[in-house]
């Protein structure tokens, strides 16, 4: 717990939330049975939810959305807002379903009913959020070419985004000018700022294709293109599911690696940890190579890993 409260308020701090935009952390989802109850815990950024066909995502991500929007009986949340404030959804088997303040025991439903009675806690000002599903046929589809990304996340990466922080931060007496123009030629810097992570996640993939190639003969048959067309794809499918005003929810990634060339996918993921930025992300899988990784990466902290799905208490 202590780990997740740090990240509450190191993220609170960080101010990059717009203003008109409110997160909820999902913490744990408790799920009724007949005799029992079962129970999932969430990584603040990253979950892999390991031994999922997809019978059991499908139901997973209902059950997500049941809990948070209100459609659901015998299904309860822990969640944190976006003030830090720990907040229990109750949605009983018979009778009302409550919203509990943790700290102060105090019911705050009615901060969250919607005008047809319902508890939702994705509604806003702004309309109703949903739950966003990326999936492999999403990730083929959808992934954008741009001839600057690839342009950009060809060159030294260090002395770009140097020059860049130094023209947008209007730095007297450097030769930022002349680095920005030598790496990045006419493409504006001000343009840049925005796709850089993709830029930067597209670089990173490029230099372990690279490294790989050079070790080995079983690199993966990927070009520099389609690397950053799936680099790029993959943040933009993230920003794409993230980029809304009012609330933003967690963001399933269901099965999104399944059709790519097996050798791609540990490179993916070695990256992805670092390109789900303020989202809350659950990998929902089968694929046990994925929860392989998962195993080693959730002992530094970087993610969790549940493994099966549902864990009783």
């Amino acid at each position: 717990m202590y780990f997740r409260d740090a990240f509450v308020k190191k993220f609170l701090k960080s101010g990059t939330l717009r203003a008109d935009t409110s997160i909820v952390l999902v913490e744990r989802l408790i799920v009724e049975g007949d005799q029992s109850a079962a129970s999932v815990d969430f990584h603040p950024r990253l979950t892999v939810m390991g031994g999922m066909p997809a019978d059991a995502r499908a139901a997973f991500g209902n059950l997500l959305s049941g809990a948070l929007h209100g459609t659901a009986r015998g299904v309860h949340a822990e969640v944190v807002d976006d003030s830090g404030r720990r907040l229990v959804v109750l949605r009983p088997a018979t009778g009302p379903h409550r919203v509990i303040d943790v700290a102060t025991q105090a019911d705050v439903s009615e901060h969250f009913r919607t005008y047809d009675g319902r508890i939702d806690l994705l509604s806003s000002q702004f309309g109703q959020a949903t739950i966003s599903r990326i999936t492999a046929a999403d990730l083929r589809n959808r992934s954008p070419r741009n001839d600057a990304v690839r342009a950009l996340s060809a060159v030294d990466q260090v002395a770009l985004w140097g020059a860049a922080d130094a023209l947008l931060d209007r730095v007297p007496n450097t030769k930022a000018p002349e680095t920005w123009l030598a790496l990045a030629g006419d493409i504006d810097v001000s343009w840049a700022a925005d796709p850089r992570t993709e830029i930067q996640a597209a670089a990173r993939l490029r230099q372990h294709i690279a490294a790989l190639r050079s070790l080995s003969s079983s690199a993966p048959d990927l070009s520099d293109d389609d690397a950053v067309a799936l680099a790029h794809g993959i943040v933009s499918q993230l920003n794409a599911a993230t980029n809304n005003t009012g609330v933003r929810p967690p963001v399933l990634l269901d099965e999104t690696f399944d059709q790519l060339e097996p050798a791609v996918v540990p490179l993916l993921l070695e990256l992805l940890p670092g390109l789900v930025g303020e989202s809350q992300v659950l990998l929902i899988t089968e694929d046990e190579a994925i929860a392989s990784w998962a195993r080693l990466e959730a002992l530094a902290g970087e993610l969790s890993l549940v493994e099966p799905a549902l864990a009783n208490d």
